[in-house]
């Protein structure tokens, strides 16, 4: 009986969370960057969202302690995102980001927190992240986040950053490090969270 409610409850789920198996970056996916220094200078959150997609989201905060779905982090992505980022800035003569175990922490714990609905898709908890970065990357005084969602490729993903001014001076930054998160959760949506710091 619980396979079958579980099941039930899955299949519902799907079906609710699928708007179309036609998936195109202008209309079901979603871009976000948010940089700061201290002082900040650049706004925390900037969205470039269609604005069907805009005025269609509905913004609700459910606790933290309660995930209103599941959801699996996507360590593969995230290399092949870093790679498609390190080549980009390879064609600007910029260094090469380097992987950060804290910064990468945080960016999944933030994608995580997204992709089960725990907080809106955006920079929700940013200020947070920074300090954390700040204090676990000894010299870091400038944090910027580029985030997304949608059923997207790593190339795409890129992609429509390298497209946004915004995200594109994210990843044209004097930046050393970066950490890189992504999830999927039950209903086959992905969250993407690079953070960098210098």
């Amino acid at each position: 009986m619980c396979r079958f409610v579980f099941l039930f409850i899955s299949i519902f789920l799907t079906i609710a969370g699928c708007k179309s198996s036609k998936s195109t970056t202008t209309s079901y996916s979603a871009y976000s960057s948010s940089g700061g220094a201290i002082p900040k200078t650049v706004p925390k959150t900037t969205s470039t969202k269609p604005a069907e997609v805009a005025t269609a989201e509905k913004k609700v905060v459910v606790t933290p302690a309660t995930p209103v779905v599941e959801a699996n982090v996507a360590p593969g992505l995230e290399r092949d995102i870093l790679g498609l980022v390190n080549d980009y800035r390879k064609t600007k003569k910029l260094p090469p980001l380097a992987n950060n175990p804290a910064m990468e922490y945080q960016a999944r714990r933030h994608s995580m927190d997204m992709g089960t609905h725990r907080v809106p898709f955006g920079h929700q908890g940013f200020p947070f992240r920074m300090k954390y970065v700040m204090e676990k990357v000894p010299g870091s005084a400038t944090v910027a986040e580029n985030i997304a969602y949608g059923n997207l490729s790593a190339q795409a993903v890129v992609s429509g950053w390298i497209n946004s001014p915004e995200h594109r001076k994210n990843m044209e930054g004097n930046y050393k490090y970066t950490g890189i998160g992504v999830t999927r959760n039950m209903q086959n949506q992905l969250y993407f969270t690079q953070m960098f710091a210098k």
